[in-house]
């Protein structure tokens, strides 16, 4: 590609158009820009019409030759310095540039670190109130010698290690008098033990221990089914550890937000008003509820 002999400068036309000797255009473009006659130095000859020289215009020549020099290679250094500052210029906006690049990367990523860290926490949470079937052989293990808690374990697989669900099933079969109200037994449970519990020490991992003094605390509550809620209140702390659950500034479930009563279900139950009263029919809708979530 040709360049721009419009733009460039007389010394740097001249450069060139001794670089290549057959392209006339640098020539063209240097010789439009010469002086006219009426603004150009006239220099005399350089000699007589014998051949001699003459010293005075041959040193006058030679000076304007030199100063024509000197200006010409002061014209080339300042193409050069000019050169040189937009190359540092350019140097400057390149590393601005890749700083600024850096440090949205870095705040991108602290960003999508803070989100998935976020996420942990909130699968986290979530997960706190099921047990995996893993998880519900080690408890089995470890509450061998308790018939009642290994019977709790058979309610709580058959929810799908939900403990929520199973202390809702076993509340009912301890007595509890149907509430529409309470949605969470296991939340209520927790916040009955709660005091008892922080005020003990326990060794990691002795499940037994724990059941024990979550019993012993339940067992005061003056609504006896509560005790019935030991196992899946037990599990649920031995599960979130007890220091974190001392620890957690709620009283209950971690992490659960409270549920709003849906009406989806009115006149699920109008085929059969003929052979219940509505009482009998609400409570024997809880047991097919409990019976289709865990048995």
């Amino acid at each position: 590609m040709r360049p721009n002999f419009e733009e460039m400068t007389s010394a740097e036309l001249r450069a060139y158009a001794l670089d290549h000797r057959d392209d006339v255009e640098p020539l063209r473009v240097l010789y439009s820009r010469r002086s006219p006659d009426s603004e150009a130095i006239w220099y005399g000859p350089m000699c007589t019409p014998e051949g001699v020289p003459i010293e005075e215009n041959i040193r006058i020549a030679e000076e304007a030759i030199r100063q024509r020099a000197d200006r010409d290679r002061e014209a080339l250094l300042r193409s050069a310095d000019r050169e040189k500052q937009r190359e540092k210029e350019l140097q400057k906006e390149r590393e601005l540039e890749a700083r600024l690049r850096q440090k949205i990367e870095q705040e991108v990523e602290e960003r999508l670190r803070r989100e998935i860290q976020q996420e942990r926490v909130s699968s986290r949470k979530d997960n706190m109130t099921t047990v995996t079937p893993e998880e519900i052989e080690q408890f089995r293990e470890q509450l061998r010698d308790y018939p009642e808690a290994i019977a709790d374990l058979d309610v709580i697989e058959a929810c799908e290690g939900d403990l929520e669900r199973a202390s809702r099933v076993l509340a009912r079969r301890a007595g509890a008098e149907d509430d529409r109200f309470v949605s969470n037994r296991l939340e209520h449970g927790l916040q009955q033990c709660r005091n008892t519990i922080c005020e003990k020490e326990f060794k990691d991992d002795l499940l037994p221990e724990l059941l024990e003094a979550v019993k012993e605390s339940l067992s005061a509550s003056s609504q006896s089914f509560f005790v019935a809620l030991e196992t899946p209140v037990a599990l649920y702390i031995a599960k979130v550890g007890v220091n974190n659950f001392c620890k957690s500034s709620e009283s209950g479930v971690a992490g659960k937000k409270s549920k709003f009563l849906r009406q989806d279900w009115a006149g699920a139950l109008k085929d059969l008003r003929e052979q219940y009263t509505s009482l009998e029919l609400q409570k024997k809708a809880l047991e097919w509820r409990d019976d289709d979530l865990c048995i």
